[in-house]
């Protein structure tokens, strides 16, 4: 069995937990949530920054868990909580971070706002967090935050809202409802592309579900897509959706890979199921789809797809037994998660384990009322346990859904006339799984007859390992120097004259962003000279000023009347807490007790 392993938590690293819904109407719990998934998704596009994704940062919604136990389970490093309270046409955001080892707060802001104010408003809070977060923990390249206001309709936003609220559950009717809420989004802003690109992804989930035929799933979320990016060309979820239609069904693989490419250029992280089935099914290329799969896993460490989608790229390796560790932690999560069962069960079938095998797929049938792939994969299994003969005949009373299904078995008992018929009805229907033709060892029996070959040869797979894909998540290159030589001793310089002589540190308000300002230097250039040329972040080094300052304080019989705490903020430290870890950091004891040391 599976477990979750323990995750080494990065500094510069963050979870959003759910912000909680302070309304009267508990019916805006979208609201609350569209929120928090919008400051995710704009926290996702800072390079080097480890941002959990929100599957798993709402595992802990309504549950009252210490902050340090949510740290250490996902993670991270920082934790980022709040609020939303809506009424009418207002809104008022809450928001802190806290420090995830000890539970400690080191930024809160409260946001008095009207609605039509939302946009900038949730890029202004993404800012404001990733600044801290740089300030704290060490370099960043922060990218400008658009600011942009993707429709003048705040009902249609409401309503985009809601749709992607019922598009994250994934459920029959939850794909229904979004459907009809998108649709009446973009009928109020027919020039809304975010509500397009969320049409088209429903669509294809649409088909998932057999709402739709797979040709006109996909004709219409190509028809949204399309609409999308001509309104928007920087729209992500608009490439994404495109990369799948042009993989899955219009089999045009160099489009395929240049929409997906403009998704991850405008957001998409690049660790995603899409190119994983690429690395898989077009360029042969398990090592590198494993390999996505398990960084998705570390941004998504409690969401049941990330460990399934790992299972799925270790089974198409072949490597069963990694295979079945990775569904098994799926179902350590869901232990009702009917996809992970069948491909335990099918992995563990190819491992010679045919009682927990058939146990597996049986569970899954009985989860799905005896419906889906599960019939497939217990047809495998009994191929692999001998029973070809009650095969055949379970095969010659099925009517199936999708062609590829028959033509799979067939293939698998070698008989390539009859796989190959039904591969040709399979073309014609443009199943998705035809894309597995080129590499899939399911098809190894029948892969030298020469009407195998015509079909592949229809398909026009490019040339393994031809196919320029862009370098595998997880590489950071060395950091460049932001700055020359000379820049950066003429920056040094600037930097000590502002804050030591001019005591710039003694501003508690003094942020990177308002020093860069005062020595008229890019943030993040003022970020990368601290950190790669003093060694220190931002408040470590800004701290050091306040603490000596602090010291010659508090030894002066002057002050003798005034607090500790006192000579602290008149320091520079707005924070009883900051000060006093700060203290404890450089002199190992407290304020108090090296006074007293001091003094006697």
């Amino acid at each position: 069995m599976g477990t979750l392993r323990a995750i080494t938590a990065p500094d510069k690293s963050i979870a959003v937990l759910p912000f909680v819904n302070m309304s009267a109407d508990p019916d805006n719990e979208y609201f609350s949530d569209g929120i928090t998934e919008e400051i995710i998704n704009a926290l996702t596009r800072i390079p080097r920054l480890k941002v959990i994704a929100r599957t798993s940062s709402f595992a802990f919604k309504n549950q009252n868990i210490d902050i340090r136990t949510i740290g250490r389970k996902l993670g991270v490093s920082t934790i980022l909580e709040g609020s939303v309270r809506r009424a009418k046409n207002r809104v008022r955001i809450t928001a802190q971070l806290i420090n995830a080892g000890d539970g400690t707060h080191f930024w809160s802001k409260n946001y008095n706002r009207e609605l039509e104010d939302i946009f900038h408003l949730q890029d202004e809070i993404s800012e404001l967090i990733a600044d801290q977060i740089r300030e704290n923990f060490g370099h960043l390249e922060l990218p400008l935050f658009p600011h942009a206001i993707p429709t003048s309709s705040i009902e249609a936003y409401e309503l985009l809202m809601k749709g992607n609220y019922f598009l994250k559950r994934k459920d029959f009717d939850d794909i229904r409802r979004a459907l009809e809420l998108f649709k009446q989004s973009i009928q109020l802003d027919p020039q809304y592309s975010e509500a397009y690109s969320a049409l088209g992804e429903a669509y294809i989930h649409a088909a998932g579900f057999g709402m739709l035929t797979t040709r006109e799933a996909h004709e219409l979320a190509r028809q949204a897509a399309e609409k999308a990016v001509a309104l928007k060309e920087q729209n992500a979820q608009g490439h994404k959706v495109l990369a799948f239609i042009r993989l899955f069904y219009d089999w045009d693989w160099e489009q395929a890979l240049a929409e997906y490419e403009k998704a991850v250029a405008n957001g998409l992280p690049d660790q995603n199921e899409f190119i994983t089935y690429y690395y898989i099914f077009i360029e042969k290329d398990y090592d590198r789809a494993i390999r996505v799969a398990q960084k998705a896993v570390e941004t998504d460490p409690l969401h049941v797809i990330t460990h399934w989608q790992l299972g799925l790229a270790c089974y198409f390796a072949r490597r069963f037994e990694q295979a079945a560790d990775a569904f098994s932690v799926a179902l350590d999560i869901d232990p009702g998660f009917g996809e992970a069962l069948r491909f335990r069960g099918l992995v563990r079938g190819y491992l010679g384990r045919f009682e927990e095998a058939l146990k597996d797929i049986n569970q899954a049938l009985e989860l799905s009322g005896g419906q889906g792939l599960a019939n497939l994969d217990l047809l495998v299994v009994k191929l692999l346990m001998g029973q070809k003969e009650e095969v055949l005949a379970a095969v010659n009373q099925t009517a199936f859904v999708d062609s590829s299904d028959p033509a799979f078995l067939y293939a698998l008992m070698n008989r390539p006339d009859e796989a190959i018929f039904w591969l040709e009805k399979a073309y014609e229907e443009r199943s998705v799984m035809l894309v597995s033709l080129k590499n899939y060892w399911i098809w190894d029996n029948i892969r030298q007859a020469p009407r195998f070959q015509e079909i592949c040869a229809r398909m026009n797979f490019p040339a393994t390992g031809n196919s320029p894909v862009a370098a595998a998540p997880g590489v950071n290159p060395d950091q460049p120097a932001l700055l020359t030589g000379k820049e950066t001793a003429y920056y040094l310089g600037e930097l000590d004259r502002w804050v030591r002589t001019e005591e710039l540190f003694a501003d508690p308000a003094l942020s990177l962003r308002s020093l860069a300002e005062k020595m008229a230097l890019h943030p993040n250039k003022l970020s990368w000279l601290l950190n790669e040329q003093i060694g220190k972040n931002f408040n470590e080094y800004i701290n050091g000023f306040r603490l000596e300052a602090f010291k010659v304080k508090a030894l002066d019989p002057a002050n003798s009347h005034l607090t500790l705490l006192g000579l602290a903020y008149d320091s520079g430290f707005n924070s009883k807490t900051v000060f006093n870890a700060s203290f404890k950091k450089m002199e190992g004891m407290t304020p108090r007790a090296w006074v007293k040391m001091k003094k006697f």
